[in-house]
């Protein structure tokens, strides 16, 4: 069995989720898959069987949406959501991060060493995949990824992130400053 069907079985399967965010769900790992067809997706596949969606509270400061690894559940802030956001952006940076998940993180922001690289990354990768019709609340974060990315090669930060590797990151930045 291809692993898009295992995926699809296993987000059929899923009794958190209504079919109509199984098909939106759906559509976006099949376009992630058909632009990094190398990227492995068995984290998602085992992920995505019992995802759930939640919600970000009025007064947490976590930005409109974020995947927590150890619940498995991506969470929308609502009063964001209100606002002037692309769903689809959104709920593929939810995806992302089941994707690169590994135990209570996920991209390379392991003890939370690289957060903002890490939460750069995934919206330039969101950007890259579905591109982003609203707000963006991470445009600093993006510039940082974007001069980093050019510092230690673009090639570096996919290989940590789907990897769970930051240590690749600071020994190229390392490196890059020796140099």
């Amino acid at each position: 069995m291809e692993i898009l069907d295992e995926v699809k079985a296993n987000l059929e399967a899923n009794q958190n989720l209504t079919s109509e965010i199984k098909e939106k769900m759906f559509s976006l790992i099949i376009l992630f898959h058909q632009k990094f067809p190398d990227v492995n997706l068995d984290r998602l596949k085992e992920k995505i069987r019992d995802v759930k969606l939640g919600r970000i509270g009025v007064f947490e400061r976590k930005g409109p949406v974020v995947y927590d690894s150890l619940k498995n559940e991506i969470s929308f802030s609502n009063s964001k959501l209100s606002g002037d956001y692309d769903v689809d952006h959104l709920m593929m940076k939810g995806i992302l991060g089941m994707i690169a998940s590994h135990d209570d993180y996920y991209g390379f922001n392991k003890d939370d060493q690289l957060r903002a690289l890490n939460v750069g990354y995934t919206e330039m990768l969101a950007n890259f995949l579905v591109g982003n019709d609203g707000v963006c609340d991470y445009e600093e974060e993006l510039l940082a990824t974007n001069l980093v990315s050019r510092l230690i090669g673009e090639d570096t930060l996919f290989h940590a992130y789907f990897n769970n590797d930051a240590d690749i990151i600071f020994r190229k930045m390392l490196e890059a400053e020796v140099s």
